[in-house]
């Protein structure tokens, strides 16, 4: 607040207006200080002609205003922004430009709302979220408004975030440190379980990869699959006629989408935390990690993982259907073939970590920030590439090495992945979870 002791400074700000002006209002301003003990009133003038940057031009009777702000949610089509704005005659309102990013994202982005030209004018934005422009349920957007008029009068309202969610249902929450879970329903002792779910996978691979999560992870629990299928993206709607998708993972937005109906709601949620922990370690490189690492990690990780992959694995192994880490690279097309590359790659985690131990990993992810590819990362710490890693493992498991022909180039960075659960015999958790767009 400004005190008598800057008063000074403010009589030279109005010296620099206009000569008429200066002159009249420097009388005036001296006279006030002779003359006022009491200058509450006189600061209360001063201050909010400071706050609009001095004095208006001559002929001007005031700056632009906010009247109202509304945002819609149009789920799952969009976020509708309307604002209503006005300057004072004969100027108009020309631009309204929106701020906006993901609340702990470091991109932004910005958009025009329509609206006429014209003093007082009501403009409006969709912020798209459905098909290419999707966004998940969960996703809290920060924004302000910029509202420039004909004199090149602008007002800049402050920062506000929109939470944005599935308004087919009504929500409450549950939160404990940087996770919060969000459900809806008589189902508050089952986001609970959820919760300490994630936070313990936290604790655990945050260690295990030397990592804090910086930022909080909203969990968006469904109650069944119908509600779930109804929220995802159309490609992944599209993936279910294989598998039937328990969870997934949208790491820029800090969002988990899950299904807790599932036999251990909490072990999809632990598995899907796991990916955000994962990305935190693996950086801006996050992509470039094989789907046998990234998703093996997430199911190492899980706090209930349940006997599905094992399963997988046993069968896999007796029957000489092993796949070799190299080809798994991506999530692959069959179901069968999903299934194992979980059930594998967890198989070789945990290898690496009770051989070499969980410093050696933490150094890996280390390397993976440098930008080194898999092989390159690998040999760096461990002194072997995927192949060599590979064939540690089979020996670890009395099974006979890659054989060369069966090894491909390196696979390109994976995109989206599932957390399946297996055919026969049906574990527990019928489903899988997935890292998502990453």
């Amino acid at each position: 607040m400004t005190s008598p002791a800057d008063l000074p400074s403010v009589s030279f700000t109005l010296m620099a207006s206009d000569a008429i002006l200066k002159t009249s209002m420097c009388a005036w301003f001296l006279s006030s200080m002779k003359n006022m003990k009491a200058k509450t009133g006189l600061l209360l003038v001063l201050v909010g002609l400071v706050g609009l940057g001095g004095f208006p031009a001559l002929g001007q009777e005031g700056p632009v205003t906010l009247k109202s702000v509304s945002i819609g949610n149009q789920f799952p089509d969009g976020v509708l922004f309307q604002v209503a704005a006005e300057t004072a005659a004969p100027a108009q309102i020309r631009e309204i430009r929106l701020e906006m990013k993901v609340k702990g994202s470091t991109r932004s982005a910005y958009a025009y709302l329509k609206f006429t030209p014209a003093t007082s004018v009501e403009g409006e934005y969709l912020l798209k979220t459905g098909g290419a422009d999707y966004k998940p349920p969960g996703t809290l957007i920060e924004y302000f408004f910029v509202i420039t008029d004909s004199e090149k009068r602008t007002l800049e309202t402050p920062r506000e975030t929109y939470l944005y969610l599935d308004k087919r249902f009504e929500w409450s929450h549950v939160a404990n440190g940087p996770v919060e879970v969000y459900y809806y329903g008589p189902t508050k002792s089952r986001a609970d379980l959820i919760l300490n779910a994630a936070v313990q996978t936290i604790e655990n691979m945050g260690a295990t990869l030397g990592v804090k999560l910086d930022k909080t992870i909203r969990i968006v629990a469904y109650n069944n699959v119908r509600d779930l299928l109804g929220a995802q993206p159309f490609e992944s709607r599209l993936f279910e006629t294989e598998v039937l998708r328990e969870g997934l993972a949208f790491g820029e937005y800090g969002v988990l989408l899950i299904r807790a109906d599932s036999g251990e709601p909490d072990g999809v949620a632990s598995h899907e935390m796991t990916h955000a922990v994962v990305r935190k370690a693996a950086g801006e490189f996050n992509q470039a990690l094989p789907s046998w690492l990234n998703e093996g990690l997430a199911e190492y990780g899980n706090v209930n993982p349940g006997a599905g992959f094992d399963v997988v694995l046993s069968q896999a192994i007796s029957s000489g259907q092993l796949v070799p880490l190299r080809n798994m690279g991506t999530i692959p097309g069959t179901s069968r073939e999903i299934f194992l590359v979980y059930a594998q790659g967890r198989a070789v985690v945990k290898f690496l970590v009770d051989t070499h131990g969980a410093d050696k990993l933490r150094a890996l992810f280390v390397e993976f920030r440098k930008g080194q590819r898999i092989d390159a990362a690998l040999q760096a710490v461990y002194g072997f590439d995927q192949d060599g890693l590979d064939n540690e493992w089979r020996r670890s498991q009395g099974l006979p090495p890659v054989e060369p022909s069966q090894q491909v180039g390196p696979a390109p960075s994976p995109v989206v992945t599932p957390t399946p659960t297996p055919p026969a015999p049906p574990p527990r958790r019928p489903v899988f979870g997935c890292a998502g767009p990453r």
